[in-house]
This record gives C-alpha cells, structure tokens and sequence, in this order.
C-alpha cells in the first residue's frame, strides 16, 4: 500500500527534471514560461498603480507646453470606455492671480443614453449626461496682477507686471465677438447644434471645498469652508423674449463658514486683535444648510431702438418682456445661521477691499447705450438673502481687552438684498440695500442685558456715487420699527460710545483721501415703548427676576426721527446737526416695583380718579347735556406697560416735537510727529523720568526740556457747545402729576446725555 501511495503522488506532482523534459519534449523552455509570468504581472502592478500616473505626467508636459499663462498639474489620470468613467488625481492650476486645486474626482459621461436632438430646449428637467464628483476642492484668488498693471500705467509708474499687448487684446476682442455672432447665429438657426442639447444638465458633487481670497501681504484671509455641495448647472427660457437663455446654478451646502483667518506667513505686525475666535479665527457667518441660486441670461442682440410713438403704443406686456437682462443670487440659509460682525471685522473688511478693488482717483465714464446689433447690457447684479430659520446676530467689540456683544435673535422670515448696478449714468449709480428682521430680541453684554424688542425691523440704504471719486457722496438710511419695546439705562451712554469709538478711526485727517459724504437717517416707530429706569442715584437692579426698578415709560402710536450727519468738509472747526422727533398719541405711563412704599397708594390714586373722571360735555349747559357719551377711546398697542401689570397713565399728549440743534467743537487724532523726532535716549528718559526721585533742576534746562512738554489748557478757556432745543406740545395735552412722577423725572437724565455720547468721538 505504500508504494502505491509513493508512486502515486510522485505522478501526481512532477519534478523539476520531469517538468523540464515535458518542455523539451514539446519544443518549450521554463525560462519563457517564467519571464511571461514575470512580466504578465509586473504589467498588472503597472497597470494598476502606474500608469495613470505616468499618463498624468506625460498629459502635464503636453499641456504646459501648449499653454503658457500658467501651470497646470495632473498627478494621475485614468478613464474607462466601456463605462464612460474619466478619473484624475492632484490637480491643479495656478497662475499670477488664483489657484485651483483638486485633490482627487472623477466624471461619468453617460454616452449609451438616447439622444434626442428634437428634445425641449433650454429644459431644467432634461436628462442628465455629465455627472462630476470632485473632493478636496480648494479655489484661492490672492492678486489682481492685470488689475494692478493698470494702475501703473494710470499713475506713470515704471511697469513691473506683465500684460497682453494692446494689439493681442485686441485681436483676441475681435474674435471674442466673430465667434459670439457665430454662435449666436448657428443657434438661432440650428437649436440642435448647440453642446447644452447634449449636455442639457450638467450635475456637480464637491466633497469638503474651501474658497479663499488673501494672501501674505494681508492680516486676515476670507475663507469659506463647506463639507458638501450638489450643484447642477442648467438652462432655462430668459426672462425677455430678447435674450437667448438663461443659465442657472442650483444645489445646496452643508456646514458652510465664513471666517477671517490670520495669513500665513504676513510680513506685517498682527496688533489688531479679534474680539472672538472659533477654531481657525474670526467666524462671520456659518449655517447648516444653506442653498444657493444663480441665474444670468445671456443677452440678446439689440435689434432696434423704439421711437417715442412706438413706446407709447406698445402694450405692458410687450415692456416687460423687454426689460433687461437678469443677473442674481439668491442664498437661503437653514438652521444654525449665526452672523458676527463688528468694528474689527469691518476693518478687515476694509482692507480685503481696498487690496482687490483699489481705488483708481479716476472720473468714471459714463455707460454708453446699446446700439442695435449689439448685446443687450445687464444693468444690475441682485443678491438676496432669506433666513428660513430662527438665526442669530451678534456686534462684537472690544473694551480694554475685553469683549463685548450686542447680540440680536432674529425670526424666520427675515431677509436682506443688495442691488449692484453694472452701469454708470451721468450722475453716477446707487446701490441699494434693504430687508428685514422678523422678532427682533435684543440684548447686550452689560449686567442689564434687555435692549430691544420689536415685531419687525425693516431698513432701506441708498448710496450715491458720483463719478468724480472726490465728489460729495450722500447715504440715506430708513429704519421702521414695528411694534417695538425699547429699555434706556445711563450705563448704556458708555457702553454704545465704547462701540463708536472701536468704530471710528483713530488716525489723523488726510486731505489726498478725504471724500465728502453725509448720513441721512429717517427711523419712524410704529406703535413703540421706550422705558427709562428711573431709579434714585442712578441704581438699577439687574435681577433677570422680580426686579425692584422705578420705570418710567413713553407709550405711542408713531414716532418720527430725522437728523443728518454732515462729512462735507475737511478739519471743520465746528459741526452742526439737527434732530427732529415727532411724536403721535403719546401717552407717559409710570410703574413701581411691589417694594416700593408709594405702589399701593399710586394704584388707588390712579383707580379713584379714572371712576371720577367724566367726559366734558356732561358739564356743557342747555341741550348738550342730553347728548350721547362720547365714543370709548381706541384701544391701543401695550407690550409691557399694561394696566393690569400696575403701569399708570400720567401725561397724555396727541402731538409732540422736538427740535435740537447741536453744535460741537470735534477733537482730532494728532500725528505723533514730536515722539518721531525724539531719540531714543531721549523716549527712555520721559519714561523713566516718573520712577526717579525729583531733581533740582535749573531754569535752562526746564526751559530746554519746554519744547516735549505738552502744554496744559485749561477747559475753561476753550468755546463751549452748543445746544438749543426746541420743544412744541399740542394744546389738549393733559398731565396728572404723582408725587412717584416727579421724583422719576428727577432721576432722568439719559436723553440729552445719548445724543452727547454719539459726537463724543468726534
């Protein structure tokens, strides 16, 4: 048994010599029989890890080659017929201006579907052919190198940047437009032709993209992060029968943050400080969910210009279909939106824009009108933003190193747009921004937080541009308030001149960048409560329960303010300005907490007298007393100055104005030219000289050390401010005087102080 089983298994698994004269015998050689395998597998291992890329490179020296306004950069690249699959790997493109980097994707081109070039065109719903999936994505814009070249050509400086020649340019304008009027015309004629009745839809997946716009030569970058995107691209019927199409970019992010990040590498000093930091740096605005919609049409050939007679016979219909080309963004954020915004930001704010749109001091020329057979012209970019969630909105600033917030809770509902023109008329153009805010809270950073309560805040900016840069500007600014609770307190006279303070610039005046410019400001309340605490010596409980407060409110349906800040002139040695308040069917009401020891005896009063009160034509003689009683008053709008809350009515009055007219004297920053021309033995000494024990000095050198002293003034020495305030009640107002009232009125003295502290930086 044995030697069966040896013999079977040595035929079973043949030696080396039995194999080798197996292949002799058949005219064969192992060698072979191995490099094949050899091979065979280390072209499988090529295939799989190296040849795409080996592909990349070879596809990065082509197009490099071919293209010189910047690098391009594949890593790896792989495709697949049979499935319509293009992979690549590290790519990226970077020029003088941007960057675009991908770290890995792939796009599917689904060929087997059927193509009906006699499908709708400009369908939204169409069928998908192009599907792109991209991860890693990262856009960054860190100059404006064509931009800058300008410039110096404007101002005669000696050109540092490279730019196309004029010629190149405009030889590449020349045919820009040959190949537009092609395209125009081939569409026109043929729909089919065009590449968007293949592709009709085109949709993008991004997985973790990044946009950012700085660089090193900036303190802060912009930066918005968002994990994932799903975008499709489309095209729809335009908005005027004039125009061809319209395209339209639709999806949604997730977690998308908007953040001011310190700059790699910046050469400069970092003293200006955040007032808060959320992981990287500054947060400005993050949600959860926010989806985005683009629309622009592509514009039209103009085909004539209507006479006069044709515009007046020509229908509405026929107007509206002929109104220009649209172009906007529509953003609409989730739940989770959380805006911060403040001084430091606008600073930096400020500084990203005077680097990526600097200022040319030239006369802008006005926008000449579209001449037929020449494209329609877009007259205005659109950007709106609703907020279908509760959100959040917090002004930051920073007090001796300590933070402080106004922070503003917002309803769904609320919404803001921004109208850019793309055209200048002779007197310039105006961008405009309005929206509102829907259940407005407001409260603060100080140990009093209540501030503000409001149904809804609604705000309308207009901005005039004129086309000389140094021209006087105006803004007009218009707020109303409805239904709004407003709560004063003396503390908040330092706490809001702190915030303007933060806010205005401390440098000294420069006349080669001053432009005039004036504010104008309308806010109308519209049924509001403004309660003043009215506590003796100023004290004020700021228990968030029971608190032991004397309020004093002024109740009414509408309240008017106007008033102008002038910037007209350059180093004015006064300013002058002038508020006009105008009040209807105010009512003055007061409350003192249960503690207080006048409550019960106020409450009485006030109870006895509105039973003994009686209308005036029951004491007219003759045949008015058998007239009717008078209509009951309506009833009006209360939020916390209810009666059954223990407010009582003290001062009725149907109209009131108040005018005052305010003139101060500003204080400008001073440059720092003594302290520059000091040395530094000379800086170390007037530092040091307040640790050192007093020396007996002579007349010459007080006299010498005269020149770095500051000179002292006296106050009193200097002309004072000036106000004058007018004011103008009607004469059926009627006042019920209460001990409690008087005292309150005593307490008060918050108004005239606010409107002081809002020049004080002046």
């Amino acid at each position: 048994m044995d030697g069966h089983a040896a013999k079977t298994n040595e035929s079973t698994f043949p030696s080396f010599v039995d194999l080798d004269n197996f292949l002799t015998k058949h005219d064969s050689n192992f060698i072979w029989l191995l490099v094949a395998t050899i091979l065979s597998c280390g072209w499988i291992i090529y295939l799989t890890y190296y040849n795409s890329r080996n592909i990349g490179l070879i596809l990065t020296l082509i197009i490099n080659r071919l293209y010189k306004d910047g690098y391009i950069h594949i890593g790896s690249f792989s495709f697949s017929v049979l499935s319509g699959k293009v992979m690549f790997r590290d790519v990226y493109y970077i020029n003088q201006d941007m960057s675009i980097r991908i770290q890995d994707g792939f796009l599917i081109f689904r060929w087997w579907k059927m193509y009906n070039p006699k499908q709708k065109q400009h369908d939204p719903k169409a069928e998908t052919r192009l599907y792109v999936t991209v991860n890693g994505f990262e856009f960054h814009v860190y100059n404006r190198t064509d931009l800058y070249a300008r410039l110096q050509e404007t101002f005669g400086l000696e050109p540092t940047l490279q730019r196309p020649k004029k010629d190149e340019e405009r030889g590449r304008e020349d045919r820009n437009k040959t190949l537009e009027s092609v395209n125009i015309k081939a569409e026109s004629q043929d729909p089919s032709s065009s590449w968007r009745s293949l592709i009709p839809v085109i949709k993008v997946n991004i997985s973790t993209g990044r946009l950012a716009f700085g660089n090193h030569y900036l303190p802060q970058t912009l930066c918005m992060n968002f994990e994932d995107a799903c975008l499709t691209y489309a095209t729809k019927p335009p908005s005027s029968h004039l125009d061809q199409y319209m395209h339209i970019v639709k999806g949604s992010l997730e977690n998308v943050r908007v953040m001011l990040v310190p700059s790699p590498r910046y050469l400069g000093m970092q003293n200006d400080e955040p007032p808060r930091l959320m992981g990287e740096g500054f947060v400005v605005m993050q949600s959860n969910d926010v989806d985005i919609y683009y629309y622009q049409d592509e514009p039209g050939k103009l085909m004539h210009q209507e006479s006069g007679e044709e515009a007046e016979t020509s229908s509405e219909d026929d107007k509206l279909q002929d109104l220009p080309p649209c172009w906007g963004l529509d953003i609409v954020c989730g739940k989770g939106t959380d805006f911060n915004y403040g001084p430091w930001a606008d600073r930096q704010r400020d500084c990203l824009w005077k680097f990526f749109l600097p200022a040319d001091y030239q006369a802008m020329k006005a926008t000449e009108v579209a001449q037929p057979g020449k494209p329609r012209q877009i007259q205005a970019f659109e950007l709106r933003m609703n907020i279908i969630a509760d959100a959040t909105i917090d002004l930051l600033f920073t007090k001796n190193r300590e933070t402080n917030a106004i922070h503003v809770n917002v309803g769904a509902g609320s919404y803001l747009e921004v109208n850019i023109p793309m055209t200048v008329g002779e007197n310039g153009y105006s961008p405009t921004i309005k929206g509102q805010l829907l259940h407005v809270d407001t409260t603060s950073s100080m140990q009093y937080r209540t501030l503000l309560e409001a149904e809804m805040l609604a705000f309308h900016v207009i901005a005039s541009y004129p086309r000389v840069w140094n021209m006087p500007q105006s803004w007009q600014c218009e707020i109303e308030v409805y239904k709004a609770t407003y709560h004063f307190i003396y503390a908040q006279k330092s706490f809001f001149t702190d915030l303007i303070q933060d806010w205005a610039s401390d440098s000294a005046p420069d006349i080669y960048s001053f432009v005039p410019y004036s504010w104008k400001f309308k806010i109308l309340f519209h049924q509001f409560e403004m309660i003043w605490a009215a506590n003796q010596h100023n004290w004020i409980d700021c228990s968030t329960k029971q608190q032991e407060n004397v309020y004093l409110a002024a109740c009414g349906e509408t309240l008017n303010i106007d008033f102008t800040l002038p910037f007209n002139e350059f180093v004015p040695t006064t300013c002058h300005t002038r508020f006009s308040l105008k009040a209807e069917d105010t009512d003055m009401r007061l409350s003192l907490p249960e503690c207080h020891p006048s409550r019960c005896p106020l409450l009485t009063l006030a109870k006895d007298y509105q039973n003994m009160k009686l209308p005036p034509d029951m004491f007219m003689p003759g045949e008015n007393q058998g007239a009717p009683p008078p209509k009951a008053a309506k009833s009006r709008w209360r939020n916390i100055t209810r009666a059954e809350s223990g407010w009582v009515d003290c001062w009725s009055v149907p109209n009131f104005l108040l005018i005052i007219d305010y003139t101060w004297h500003p204080i400008y920053p001073q440059k720092a030219d003594e302290q520059l021309k000091q040395s530094f033995s000379e800086m170390e000494e007037s530092m040091l000289s307040a640790l050192r024990p007093p020396e007996h000095t002579s007349v010459a050198h007080t006299s010498a050390s005269a020149p770095h002293s500051r000179a002292t003034t006296d106050p009193s020495e200097l002309p004072p401010d000036r106000l004058h305030v007018e004011m103008e009640m009607s004469p059926d107002s009627q006042i019920i005087l209460y001990g409690p009232l008087l005292r309150a009125l005593i307490s008060i003295k918050q108004t005239i102080l606010l409107f002081h502290s809002l020049y004080a930086f002046q």
